[in-house]
């Protein structure tokens, strides 16, 4: 059974937000959203037919709901933590699949970030929260869901304009204690590095080829390797996810490996086979017939 939503945060006559599990008894607290006077309701009671702690409007206004205020107080915590880590330069990673392919990622959510806004005019739509780099340009946006999800031509426009969508659905206002699980492990990232995802072409994703030699782990020796360096909406990244293409151009420039798939991921990666190695288990097999 879905519990009923309460008011579980206010705002004190200093404007900080609270919660009602610090909300104390003879101060006065106020409706985030319409502003009106709140009353605390919190007995200290518990069991059957008692009523969790919670807020109630002294005069209620048309429209100021539970659902209102919980969306109002998840997006102004949001907003906090996200200033707090960008302040501290401190990664924020965000961890979830491709609801297309099903391919798991994990990226700092705030590594391109240079400023955030709240219900940021984007003209077609106010998203809840915008990430915008450096030029000043949104390339992603939070939306926070609690009884309306976006709309369909927003959806679209996001597509359009090579806006990611991070969405965050709430259910109840236990969520309000789960503010940095929620956006490190969003429901919905319309994003994916999966290069055979159809969702992959929708972004400006930029891939530059590397090509390098190293040392063999086993014989020392030089031997050719190549790598993938993927510049994307979240950072900078390498990888040895080749596509079609790439596995074809570095074959043809004398690349030696094979592609294999992580077990654990599904990730697919290449290994580079070392040919004096290769040489050396040829004649070793050679020498074994005889």
């Amino acid at each position: 059974m879905v519990k009923e939503i309460l008011y579980t945060t206010a705002v004190d006559n200093n404007g900080n937000l609270i919660h009602i599990d610090n909300a104390e008894k003879g101060k006065n607290y106020y409706c985030p959203v319409c502003k009106n006077e709140f009353i605390l309701r919190k007995s200290g009671k518990i069991g059957k037919g008692s009523r969790r702690p919670h807020f109630a409007h002294n005069q209620l206004t048309t429209n100021c709901t539970p659902e209102t205020v919980l969306h109002y107080s998840f997006k102004k915590m949001i907003i906090d933590l996200l200033e707090k880590y960008q302040s501290e330069n401190k990664k924020l990673v965000m961890n979830w699949n491709c609801n297309i392919c099903n391919n798991k990622h994990s990226e700092n959510l705030l590594e391109k970030v240079a400023s955030i806004r709240e219900e940021y005019n984007l003209k077609e739509c106010q998203p809840d929260i915008a990430l915008l780099d450096e030029k000043e340009k949104v390339f992603a946006v939070i939306e926070i869901v609690v009884t309306h999800k976006p709309e369909e031509h927003v959806l679209q426009y996001y597509t359009n304009n090579s806006i990611v969508l991070i969405q965050i659905n709430l259910t109840s206002e236990e969520d309000l204690k789960k503010v940095e699980e929620k956006i490190t492990n969003p429901d919905v990232v319309d994003f994916c590095l999966n290069s055979k995802c159809p969702n992959y072409g929708n972004y400006m994703i930029k891939r530059e080829l590397i090509c390098i030699t190293k040392n063999c782990n086993i014989c020392f020796r030089l031997k050719k390797a190549c790598y993938v360096k993927i510049n994307h909406v979240f950072g900078i990244k390498d990888s040895s996810d080749f596509d079609e293409n790439e596995i074809e151009f570095f074959r043809s420039k004398g690349f030696n490996f094979k592609m294999r798939i992580n077990k654990k991921t599904k990730e697919r990666y290449a290994t580079f086979i070392c040919l004096n190695c290769m040489r050396i288990r040829s004649r070793y097999r050679k020498s074994r017939i005889f």
